[in-house]
Order: structure tokens, then C-alpha cells, then sequence
């Protein structure tokens, strides 16, 4: 009996083929998101480099190229839109000892009086 199901499975899956010549792939790619925050006048700027994976469906990888040519064409804010969720939902549960700092260029030194002083102090304490 077990024989037989699976006869009927592959003359199905024959079949199937015959009807539909379309198979899944896997689409595994890599990208980048970029943006900066508008609220410090766009001054830091976030880089999140990530791979995503999708299933598509055609009768051969070139099918699957074409599909994932016009998807990338059109789909720039979709993936920004993603990733963002994605992140943001992730954020608070990441350790600030476990990220990397590299300090990229040489600093700007200028003297400050005591109301610059004051006003990056009540800065900081409120979180601007």
C-alpha cells in the first residue's frame, strides 16, 4: 500500500510539472540600508548591512533573476520598511558593550563658556 502511495505520489508530481512548469528557488541576497536622523539635522548617519531570503517561483533561474530585477526596481522602500521593523523591534534588546565604535576622523576642539555648558549638560539629561 505504502508502494503504491508513492507511485501515485510521483505520477502526481509528473503531472504537476507537466501543468505547471514552475518550481520554488530560493533567493538568498544581500543589502544595505541607509538613512540618517532628521531630528539632529541629519547628522548621524545608520548603516545596516543584512541578507534576506525569498522564495520565488519560474521555470529556471533566469526567470527568477527577471523577477527579482523588477522587485528590486520597485521595491527600494518596501525593504527599507522591513528592515526598520525589523531593527526597531530588535533594539532594546541589544547590549551597548557588544557594539563596535570607531572613531573616524579627528575631533573639533573649541573652548566653551558656562551656559554651553550648562545648556549640553540639561542636553543630556533630557535625552536631546
Amino acid at each position: 500500500m505504502e508502494k503504491e502511495q508513492t507511485i501515485e505520489e510521483l505520477e502526481q508530481e509528473v503531472m504537476d510539472q507537466l501543468e505547471n512548469p514552475y518550481q520554488p528557488y530560493s533567493v538568498i541576497f544581500p543589502y544595505e540600508c541607509r538613512f540618517t536622523i532628521p531630528a539632529d539635522g541629519h547628522n548621524t548617519e545608520i548603516t545596516i548591512r543584512t541578507k534576506s531570503q525569498e522564495i520565488r517561483f519560474g521555470r529556471n533561474e533566469r526567470d527568477i533573476i527577471l523577477q527579482k530585477e523588477i522587485d528590486n526596481r520597485y521595491g527600494r522602500d518596501t525593504y527599507a520598511k522591513h528592515i526598520l521593523g525589523w531593527v526597531l523591534k530588535r533594539l532594546p534588546d541589544i547590549d551597548p558593550r557588544e557594539c563596535d565604535v570607531e572613531y573616524t576622523d579627528t575631533p573639533t576642539i573649541t573652548l566653551m563658556d558656562q551656559q554651553e555648558v550648562k545648556d549640553f549638560t540639561e542636553g543630556c539629561l533630557n535625552d536631546e
